[in-house]
């Protein structure tokens, strides 16, 4: 994609949601509630499936009073400027990851250290942590929509041990110190750009979801997956602060019964199709790469390490204002 088709697509975009925002002051007395929202995937996109689930319960529970009304994924807005569409009220609600809005809301991305499902971080105290954080920054946390995802490593080439060196990984931003960490070169390139990389030998391999690369037809241009998951996924329902204290104190509450509820129904959703991935890719074509008992804890010492010191390095001054936020995070996500 060029830079200056890159561009258009953003203004277009922008245009479309002002457009889309225009009188868009909250104004629910006798009315029917309408909550705009974008999602940063496409709708089809497994991802994206837990803004859908959180629409269906909202119309079985809330449906004479609140409607969700889908506005679109990237083809509507930049994944990386739906945040400020958010917090500037220009759409009502989203569905959020924090490796996409991590510039506006840099402690977000704290949620991908953890090792607990988004049912037991919420007992455990880090969601409220969580919802105080986004509260800060201007919007509600709604929900964790990480389902129990995680991430794996997908390469090219063979190894037989967590050592990377040699290799050229394409990671997301708070992948490339655990690369770094392994041994291997980091590189941080667009989804988009992935299978032309992959298919030039540009790198040799890449992060991503536990589920997914086939959409994007990576599986297509790489042969390995490393077989040990790590870190967690960052996904969140977010609604514009605003917004939130305006509706009534009623729906407010039946909103953060169906979060609770929606974050035990993506699991469910997800976990049915973390079941089946295997046996997908091996169709596919894909090999596994299983590390020995040892190794397997290295690697994944190494990357919580990794990723957690380099987190906070680069939020140290948040956390000399918050003093024990990074002890709490640490002791109710893991």
């Amino acid at each position: 994609m060029s830079a200056k088709y890159s561009i258009a697509k953003r203004i277009l975009g922008a245009c479309l949601l002002l457009a889309l925002g225009l009188g868009a002051a909250p104004a629910w007395a006798n009315k029917k509630i309408v909550l705009r929202g974008i999602t940063p995937w496409t709708a089809d996109y497994d991802l994206s499936r837990a803004f859908f689930i959180f629409e269906e319960l909202v119309k079985e529970r809330l449906g004479d009073r609140v409607e969700i009304r889908y506005l679109g994924g990237p083809e509507v807005s930049d994944p990386n400027d739906q945040f400020s569409a958010l917090r500037n009220g220009v759409v009502d609600v989203m569905l959020g990851a924090a490796a996409y809005y991590r510039s506006d809301v840099p402690l977000a991305a704290a949620v991908q250290f953890t090792s607990r499902k988004p049912s037991e971080l919420r007992t455990s105290g880090y969601y409220d942590l969580m919802h105080q954080i986004h509260q800060e920054a201007g919007v509600y946390y709604l929900a964790n929509t990480a389902g129990g995802n995680q991430f794996r490593l997908y390469l090219n080439k063979e190894i037989d041990k967590p050592d990377l060196s040699g290799l050229r990984v394409r990671g997301s931003p708070v992948q490339l110190p655990m690369i770094r960490a392994l041994g291997g070169t980091a590189i941080s390139i667009a989804p988009g750009d992935v299978y032309t990389a992959l298919e030039r030998n540009v790198v040799d391999g890449f992060g991503w979801t536990y589920n997914g690369i086939d959409t994007y037809g990576w599986n297509e241009v790489s042969k390995y997956v490393v077989n040990h998951p790590f870190y967690s996924l960052d996904g969140a329902i977010l609604i514009n602060q605003r917004v939130w204290d305006s509706l009534p104190a009623d729906i407010q509450d039946e909103l953060n019964a169906i979060g609770v509820e929606l974050e035990k129904r993506v699991e469910d959703y997800i976990g049915g199709i973390l079941a089946k991935e295997d046996e997908r890719l091996a169709d596919m074509g894909m090999q596994f790469i299983t590390f020995s008992d040892d190794d397997a804890a290295y690697f994944q010492e190494t990357a919580l390490q990794a990723g957690w010191d380099e987190f906070l390095r680069m939020n140290a001054k948040a956390f000399e204002s918050n003093p024990g936020l990074a002890e709490q995070l640490q002791q109710t996500g893991n």
